[in-house]
Formats: C-alpha cells, sequence, structure tokens
C-alpha cells in the first residue's frame, strides 16, 4: 500500500499528536501512532489512555488498511526530510513501511492495528461552540493555577462549568484561585473536572490559523474538542470540587488601583531576592497613594514604590512574588484592582474593567 502525502501536514500532525504519546509507558503500542488510511484520507491517532488526539490529512493512496508506527521515530524521520513529497509503503505480511523522499530512504518495523486501543463514545447530546481564541484565554489564564502535587488529587483538576450561557475555567491549589468565563450561546448545564496537564498540552495545538470557531461536547464523562482537522478527548475526574465562589466572595474594604506592568516590572525585580524557602516573600507597605514594595535577604535588599489609588485604610501584607508574576503575566488590561482586607484575608485581584476574571492569592504572614 503506498500513501503519498505532504511532507509538511503530515510533520505538523505527527508533532501535534506527540502530546498523546506517554513518555513512559509498560505497553509499546501505546508508544505508536494509529494510522488509518481509507478514501485518501489519513487519520492519526494517539493515546496515553487519559487523553486521545486525532488528526485527519489528505492523501493520495488508492487502498484502504491499518497499522501503527512508532511515533518518536517516525517523527524524527519525518521532521529530517527535505520538503517535498513523502511516499509511505506499508507492507502488511513484514508490518514494516518504507519511508520515501527526494533521496532519502527509511524503514520502520510497525505493530498490527489490532494492537491499539479503540476509544469508543455515544452521539454527543449537547455541541458547544466557542472561538479558538475564547477557549485558549480560558486555559491560559486557570490552568497555571491549579495544583501540581498529586497528594491534592482533584485540585489538579481544573473545573470547567457551563451554566447560564457562560462557560467558566476554574483553577485552585491550596494557596490561590483563577477563574475566567465568557458568554456562549448555549444553554448548557455542565460541571466536570479536566486534569490541567491535559488542557495546557490541548492549548498548544490550537492554532490561530484555519477555523475560527471550535466545538466542545461532554459524552460518557469525556471532553471532546473538535477544531481544524483535529479531535480531541480527555478523561475527566471524578469527585466534588472544591467550593470556589464561598471563598471568592469574601470581598475586603480596601481597594488598590494600579498599573498592571509597572506593578509586574516591580515584583520581577524584587523577587530576585525572594526565596522558595521562604515562600517566595515580598512584602507590600500599601500607605496613602503609593505600595513600596520590599525583598529582604542575606545577599541584600530590594525597594520599588509604585503609585496608587487607594480606597480604604493603609496595610502591610506578604504576598508570594511567583504568584503575583503568574497572574499579571496573563492580564492583558492596562489596570488593576487589589482587593484585600488586612494582613491575613486573601487577597483578590481583578481587571479594572470586565467581571470575565477573578484571581485569589492567599498572603503570607510577616515575621
Amino acid at each position: 500500500m503506498k500513501i503519498y502525502v505532504n511532507k509538511s501536514e503530515l510533520n505538523k500532525a505527527i508533532n501535534n499528536l506527540s502530546h498523546a504519546v506517554p513518555t513512559r509507558t509498560t505497553s509499546n503500542i501505546l508508544e505508536g501512532i494509529l494510522v488509518e488510511i481509507e478514501n485518501g484520507m489519513m487519520k492519526m491517532t494517539a493515546t496515553d489512555t487519559t487523553i486521545t488526539i486525532e488528526s485527519v490529512i489528505n492523501v493520495q493512496c488508492e487502498e484502504s488498511g491499518a497499522f501503527v508506527v512508532p511515533a518518536k521515530l517516525f517523527g524524527s524521520i519525518v521532521n529530517k526530510l527535505p520538503e517535498d513529497e513523502v511516499m509511505i509503503d506499508y507492507d502488511p505480511a513484514k508490518v514494516k513501511i518504507n519511508i520515501k523522499c527526494a533521496g532519502s530512504n527509511s524503514e520502520l518495523v510497525c505493530f498490527k492495528s489490532e494492537e491499539f486501543p479503540k476509544i469508543k463514545l455515544n452521539e454527543g447530546e449537547n455541541v458547544i461552540l466557542l472561538s479558538k481564541e475564547d477557549i485558549k484565554k480560558i486555559i491560559r489564564k486557570t490552568a497555571f493555577s491549579a495544583s501540581t502535587d498529586e497528594f491534592n488529587g482533584i485540585l489538579t483538576g481544573v473545573l470547567l462549568e457551563i451554566k447560564n450561557g457562560n462557560i467558566k475555567m476554574v483553577g485552585v491549589d491550596p494557596f490561590r484561585i483563577a477563574t475566567y468565563n465568557v458568554e456562549v450561546n448555549n444553554d448548557a448545564d455542565v460541571n466536570v473536572v479536566i486534569p490541567a496537564k491535559l488542557v495546557n498540552e490541548v492549548a498548544k495545538i490550537i492554532s490561530d490559523d484555519g477555523e475560527d470557531k471550535m466545538s466542545l461536547e461532554i459524552i460518557d464523562k469525556k471532553v471532546v474538542m473538535k477544531f481544524d482537522n483535529y479531535k480531541v478527548i480527555i478523561n475527566t475526574f471524578s469527585g466534588k470540587y472544591i467550593d470556589y465562589e464561598r471563598i471568592l466572595n469574601k470581598q475586603g474594604d480596601i481597594n488598590v488601583r494600579v498599573k498592571r506592568d509597572d506593578l509586574l516590572k516591580s515584583i520581577d525585580r524584587a523577587s530576585l531576592l525572594a526565596s522558595v524557602q521562604n515562600n517566595n516573600l515580598i512584602k507590600f507597605n500599601i500607605e496613602g497613594d503609593i505600595i513600596t514594595i520590599n525583598s529582604l535577604s542575606e545577599e541584600g535588599n530590594i525597594e520599588e514604590k509604585i503609585e496608587i489609588i487607594k480606597d480604604g485604610n493603609d496595610l502591610q501584607i506578604g504576598l508570594n512574588a511567583k504568584y503575583l508574576k503568574d497572574v499579571f503575566s496573563v492580564i492583558e488590561d492596562e489596570e488593576v484592582i487589589m482587593n484585600l482586607k488586612d494582613s491575613i484575608s486573601p487577597c483578590i485581584i481583578k481587571p479594572l474593567k470586565g467581571e470575565k476574571y477573578a484571581y485569589l492569592v492567599l498572603p503570607i504572614r510577616i515575621n
């Protein structure tokens, strides 16, 4: 079976499929990509059993067939081929392929397609359409806030919540919360928790090219996303997520309005002397129309002053520099509002305008 395919399209598909190929597994078949040829189309599938990615590209082939090719070797070979048409010749008797392009000829031992795990899904009941840009923003602004410690169980996932014509994603760890929502033209009522590391992988393969819209469905407790020529299936967590709204609704009576870029640059400089051993502590002295930021260590001291507009009392509070840099790096707005109550209550950060984004960070006690 001879398959003729564009090298650039094949290389791009393999690179995106690699996000679902496990780096460590006891099953050799999962280290491969399932290739299925039918009616002039090549469908390629990769899975680690928690996330499955499918890609479909046009090829020239008069036959039908399927095989599993080792993902890492296949990708490395195709990546280094010249920019020319690639011919893949599959021999089912020997379960091998020849990859030919210009003067290059490589042979790879494959696996039989019957050994590859099959994902069966029922028909979806409610398709949610949204822009690729919106889903990338939802992921980028929240998933970083999910816990990376496996001992925190369900908090290593992000909550995907759809209700009242809004889609919201929430990331929580023991020290912070991030939420972001956008409107959707759908009356679905959905509440699922998705592994944060998997939605981060999805964000990497959603390109700015192709169609602007993508679809999202919840089928058999799996999240199914379709965009361009890709389909992504992600397993969800079982269990109850934390009541984040109860925590976010505890507003303080001190509001600090400040330019985001000025604050981010000052925190970045102050964090040079903050240490992981000290929880990346930097001290905020909010007094009058100035925030003074200090970091102190055995190596020295850094002090930063920023003009603000304050409503409420003066306050001293300790905060984690990394957690602040994380949020100010994903907010695009020119100005932000920091809402505070006292030195032991959470700091809630929002853009000056709009209600789409909210971020909460717990303070660090100052000795």
